[in-house]
């Protein structure tokens, strides 16, 4: 996975070292601390976000040095250790690197991108805004996350060659960070279509017995939180990366379809069908993926040869989301997740009938515990704590609920939300990348996105 150039002294590897000296310590909190197991998961979550983020050493290296680590401090057993690579998002990147591979060769990327260019602007801008609304409208019709990110990565590749952005280019990784967040932020505003949100509604309904609807859920959260915040997104993206597209937007004359391009596009519709089915047949989109991706390697139909899994696939992105998803499950099996939002519940202080204040103290809160434990636990935790936070705030608890959806939409770094940075490896993107645009975005979404979307949600009258 390409890596941002850095000078061996530059502002990431001073973050990264004073990162990883106050890991150390916290590691060895068996030395001063009774609690040792929770500093001690403090201590390899701080470490892990900190390299991750700043890509100080190449981000599967760290992932590497998390699972050893933990395993020798014996912080959490192999099976939650190592539960990323058993989880079905590793084996979907696993999936979406073989297609991708195989989008590119047979040329069907490019073809699909010759359309979106000429029916838009010769401007970056547009560029970027058309292949986020892509994955958006993709987010309508598919409910996971993951599966639209093994679409969306070679198809914003594809994107950024026919505009002329070779590789490790700023304008290219600009054009795959919009396509990420494109089909991931909005959606969690769309109540089915993101692991998230749906696990977000079946813990309110479990324990409090409060159920959502699509439309209210889809009404209160997508059009600011989701809509408007992705604009903002992609004028950042713009700013940050753009550059003239070497294209005057007209189409190119298409040549006729080859063997390959038939065979791999029957292949990706089959998958496509069964990615919108999932409810109804129950498979995995992880397991889609592979079978996708085993049919693309497969003599005589597929059109790729099988020495592409040992000659041609980055195994990097791999570890890193299973580091990614590691982290994760080390940080609920230590307790670390509850005993920092219990924390933050004790020393917040909540603020009754605040309004808007009471509403940023939710977003603080499900903020920071989503910085720990990414935003697949952040449902379960804030949901526990959601009574306390009613009773401290006069809030109903149906407004409680409906207050922590922000702190999965908006977020400072890409790992929190694990689709992100599947689309980001799959396309080698450097971490970093993604941390500058979203590190921005969650400064002025504090300033905008959530004072708009509080008045929004009070409109609506689902916030008092």
């Amino acid at each position: 996975m390409a890596q941002d150039a850095a000078s061996p002294f530059g502002p990431s590897q001073i973050i990264a070292t004073v990162a990883t000296l106050a890991s150390i310590v916290l590691l060895a909190a068996p030395l001063w601390s009774a609690d040792a197991l929770v500093w001690q998961a403090a201590g390899i979550v701080l470490f892990s976000v900190t390299l991750w983020a700043t890509s100080a050493i190449p981000i599967h290296i760290t992932a590497l040095i998390m699972f050893l680590v933990t395993m020798v401090l014996d912080i959490a057993p192999s099976n939650v250790t190592f539960s990323g690579f058993h989880a079905s998002a590793t084996w979907l990147v696993f999936g979406g690197l073989v297609i991708t591979i195989a989008v590119q060769r047979s040329g069907l990327a490019t073809r699909a991108v010759q359309a979106l260019v000429a029916h838009l602007p010769a401007q970056y801008f547009a560029m970027a805004l058309g292949i986020a609304i892509a994955g958006v409208g993709l987010a309508f019709l598919m409910p996971s996350a993951s599966a639209r990110a093994v679409l969306m990565a070679p198809l914003a590749m594809a994107l950024a060659d026919r505009l002329g952005f070779t590789e490790n280019a700023g304008p290219r990784f600009g054009l795959v960070i919009a396509a990420a967040l494109g089909s991931t932020v909005p959606a969690f505003g769309i109540l089915p279509s993101t692991v998230v949100s749906m696990a977000f509604a079946g813990v309110a309904e479990s324990i409090h017995g409060i159920r959502f609807t699509y439309f209210d859920y889809t009404l209160l959260n997508f059009p600011i939180a989701g809509a408007l915040g992705l604009l903002i997104q992609t004028g950042l993206i713009t700013v940050m990366f753009g550059a003239k597209p070497q294209t005057d937007g007209t189409a190119e004359k298409a040549a006729g379809w080859t063997g390959d391009e038939r065979r791999l596009l029957t292949i990706l519709v089959i998958a496509l069908a069964l990615w919108m089915t999932d409810s109804l047949h129950g498979i995995s989109p992880a397991w889609v993926a592979m079978g996708a991706a085993l049919l693309c390697i497969t003599p005589r139909i597929g059109m790729l040869s099988s020495k592409v899994l040992t000659a041609d696939v980055n195994y990097g992105p791999w570890l890193f989301i299973a580091g990614v998803i590691g982290m994760g499950a080390i940080a609920s099996h230590t307790g670390l997740g509850a005993a920092l939002g219990a924390l933050l519940l004790e020393n917040v202080p909540l603020t009754a009938d605040g309004g808007l204040i009471s509403f940023y103290q939710i977003f603080i809160i499900g903020g920071a515990i989503n910085m720990v434990a990414t935003a697949p636990i952040v449902a379960p935790i804030m949901t526990t704590f959601a009574d306390a936070i009613a009773q401290a705030t006069n809030w109903p608890i149906r407004a409680v609920l409906l207050a922590e959806v922000p702190s999965f939409m908006i977020f400072p770094l890409p790992h929190q939300a694990p689709p992100i940075v599947i689309t980001m490896a799959i396309a080698g993107v450097p971490i970093r990348a993604g941390v500058r645009v979203l590190a921005v975005y969650f400064v002025i979404a504090l300033l905008v996105i959530l004072p708009l979307q509080y008045l929004w949600g009070r409109l609506l009258g689902f916030y008092p």
